[in-house]
């Protein structure tokens, strides 16, 4: 059966670019914009290893069933080797690479395919339940690229009581032995039994500048793990830059860490997050790695707001903020790893031991609009370890590391996700009322 390319198209190689546009009214063979393809599937099935798909603004809603028959095994489906990147217009002459931008023109993949999600709730039932599927045997490396694409509208609400079902995992992306790259991409307002935003298993993608937002796993009678993302068996997702903000779940409101997951952690920012435990990020037998990660105002209804460590967790955190989480901003229960986490030249409100932790208020330019620029009479800055793991060259917004911040001659790296270039004069007298 064709999948929307004829048969003497198939036998012809594709170009460089292969172009979609859901309003192009050419020969929609796929081949420029004038004659791009409407929708995305014909592309996908036509690309070869090498080959770029450029997507223009507007959505596009899977057309393709796998792993099973039916309107909601219809999902989208990455391969090695192939670059997809969103964020063009022709209808405003960004046409080329020089004027893509996915925020101008956002190019949005989803899997409402009746159209009639209302604003903040996926939990319809005619959703697909991904709207990225890749299950074990599609072996996903760093080569399948995804960028500037928002991806939402997965509804992985197919139960199984022995959990052994992939159609409740991972309503945006479901990863099982599969790794791709993702780059300026908005995964939001997702849900899943477990894994609303992603579910990786035995599976490390890379994600940089990306944002999960308003993904869930709560329910009427369901509160599972990892409403932004969940990891399991071994899986290690390096996240640069990367922000989880007003998602929910019954554990790891953010992200849920377990069974040997270990994930990378490099300017990112949780914020706005909420769960029974570890709003922000909750561990079990997982030693995720944290640099220069900000936590702020998560709400954990039991522990743990901004992280809580289980079973043997014993993450690292290096030149993080952790402010305004509650209850506390660090558990560990009586299963924790007798070494328990690693916390140095971090700022942790409360306290917590560690060589060059601090317990000062962080001066955040609005933490409750999400700004966590910080202000000039912070603490954090200067204040950070120039030797941390995995420092990164830049921070969150791509401003220069290793900063002289206070202008006191020691350049040093800064605490949190924001680098201060010249932090000015501080002038503050009084603490604000709201902490």
């Amino acid at each position: 059966v064709d999948m929307g390319v004829d048969e003497a198209q198939e036998q012809v190689p594709p170009p460089g670019v292969i172009y979609v546009d859901q309003d192009a009214e050419g020969a929609n063979d796929g081949t420029s914009w004038d004659d791009a393809f409407t929708t995305l599937q014909p592309a996908l099935d036509w690309a070869e290893e090498g080959v770029e798909i450029w997507v223009a603004e507007g959505t596009y809603t899977p057309t393709a069933e796998h792993g099973g028959s039916g309107d909601r095994y219809r999902s989208f489906q990455m391969a090695n080797g192939v670059e997809i990147y969103g964020g063009f217009d022709p209808s405003v002459g960004a046409t080329g690479w020089g004027n893509r931008d996915w925020e101008a023109h956002p190019t949005i993949l989803s899997g409402d395919l009746a159209g009639d999600d209302e604003a903040g709730f996926v939990n319809n039932e005619e959703n697909s339940y991904h709207v990225f599927y890749h299950p074990e045997g599609t072996n996903l490396d760093s080569t399948a690229v995804l960028d500037g694409f928002t991806i939402t509208g997965g509804n992985a609400n197919l139960y199984d009581e022995t959990q052994q079902s992939p159609h409740m995992y991972g309503g945006g992306m479901y990863n099982d032995d599969s790794s791709p790259s993702l780059t300026d991409c908005w995964i939001v307002a997702n849900w899943a039994y477990l894994g609303g935003g992603m579910h990786n298993l035995d599976s490390s993608p890379t994600l940089d500048s990306s944002t999960f937002s308003d993904n869930s796993v709560v329910t009427s009678g369901w509160s599972g793990p990892g409403g932004g993302m969940l990891n399991m068996d071994g899986s290690s997702p390096m996240l640069t830059n990367c922000m989880f903000a007003g998602n929910s779940g019954g554990s790891g409101g953010g992200m849920h860490n377990s069974f040997s997951s270990s994930a990378t952690l490099i300017n990112c920012t949780f914020w706005g997050n909420s769960s029974a435990a570890g709003a922000g990020i909750d561990n079990w037998s997982s030693s995720p790695s944290l640099t220069n990660c900000t936590f702020a105002g998560n709400l954990a209804y039991s522990w743990g707001g901004a992280i809580a460590n289980r079973q043997g967790s014993a993450p690292t955190l290096t030149n993080c903020i952790l402010w305004g989480n509650t209850p506390e901003e660090i558990y560990n229960d009586e299963g924790t790893s007798p070494s328990g986490p690693l916390v140095t030249y971090s700022n942790v409100q409360g306290g917590y031991e560690g060589e060059g932790n601090i317990d000062a208020y962080p001066w955040f330019a609005d933490m409750h609009n999400g700004d966590f620029h910080l202000g000039p009479c912070s603490e954090c800055i200067d204040a950070g370890d120039d030797g941390a793991p995995d420092l990164p060259d830049y921070d969150f917004e791509g401003d220069d590391r290793i900063l002289d911040g206070n202008g006191d001659a020691i350049a040093a790296v800064d605490m949190g996700v924001d680098e201060v270039a010249v932090a000015g004069t501080c002038s503050h007298v009084y603490l604000p009322l709201v902490l």
